[in-house]
């Protein structure tokens, strides 16, 4: 728009329209499409196909820009209605996550059944983790020494010095189909009462937490040495609901396992997903699904 207010189209430069609205524009598309049809036939009549089906798919572009800009079919010159000319742009589309053509990935049925997949597969990994970390014994304010780097108390780096670790909390919602552990945070016990405890808090696998409290038991054994008792709290009790996910619950994980944002490749269906094998072929036959995968 002008500094007077009147509109000055981008195309063929005059005022009172946009180019949305150019006539000369709509013209043009009209006759571009004509020369690249007239150009096929001529190739076609010639014996040149692979040139024929060139000139087609670019008179095919000129096609659906005519179409979207005045609603007529220049291959019939029928007006259509917005329901067939949708229908007929979506024949060209192509899902962002399976690749099929004639949808998109917001409709996209491989999609959602993948996903109700993943959240049965959440189910059954999240029963295992529970049982495997409560075998263990270790919950919310369990207790054992591990030996890790740091400074000692005489401002020494060393890499075996002693703390005693307390569990602090259980991040129940980073356990799924993709992660299929228990996490928990704990802090070295002596700064349980400063005020930022962060520079103190570590996350690791219940499992990976057992095998430093193994590694520090075997550490003081052949030294010689006595290390405090491991003080476990053998109770673990997850949040109500957690044992039996659903989509809405799983939302952070699902957009992290099914990102729409990223490349084109991060956005893509997964190989688990597209060839299923293992546990991911099991729940697809037991939930009925095995027509819609390649099994």
């Amino acid at each position: 728009m002008s500094w007077s207010g009147t509109v000055t189209c981008s195309h063929c430069h005059l005022l009172g329209h946009n180019k949305r609205k150019c006539p000369q524009l709509t013209e043009d598309i009209k006759g571009k499409y004509d020369g690249n049809s007239r150009m096929a036939v001529q190739e076609r009549e010639a014996g040149n196909e692979n040139d024929a089906q060139w000139y087609d798919e670019r008179a095919e572009v000129y096609r659906q820009k005519y179409l979207k800009r005045t609603k007529i079919d220049l291959a019939t010159g029928e007006k259509v209605t917005n329901k067939a000319s949708k229908a007929a742009r979506m024949k060209n589309v192509t899902c962002g996550y399976c690749k099929e053509r004639g949808h998109t990935r917001r409709v996209c049925q491989h999609a959602k059944r993948d996903k109700q997949v993943f959240v049965e597969e959440t189910r059954r990994m999240r029963i295992a983790a529970l049982e495997s970390a409560r075998e263990v014994g270790i919950g919310l304010g369990s207790m054992l020494p591990i030996r890790s780097t740091g400074y000692d108390s005489d401002g020494e780096w060393r890499s075996d010095i002693l703390t005693i670790r307390y569990v602090k909390s259980v991040l129940w919602d980073e356990c799924h189909a993709n992660r299929p552990t228990l996490i928990v945070k704990h802090i070295d016990a002596r700064k349980l009462g400063a005020a930022n405890q962060s520079p103190y808090t570590s996350r690791d696998q219940i499992t990976k937490l057992v095998q430093a409290n193994d590694t520090a038991l075997r550490y003081a054994a052949a030294e010689g040495q006595d290390l405090p008792p491991s003080s476990l709290v053998p109770t673990l009790d997850p949040p109500k609901g957690w044992l039996q996910p659903t989509e809405q619950s799983l939302k952070v994980a699902i957009k992290q396992v099914f990102p729409t944002t990223g490349n084109e490749y991060a956005k893509s269906r997964g190989y688990d997903y597209a060839y299923p094998s293992g546990i991911t072929e099991e729940i697809i036959k037991d939930l009925g699904l095995e027509e819609h995968y390649s099994t």
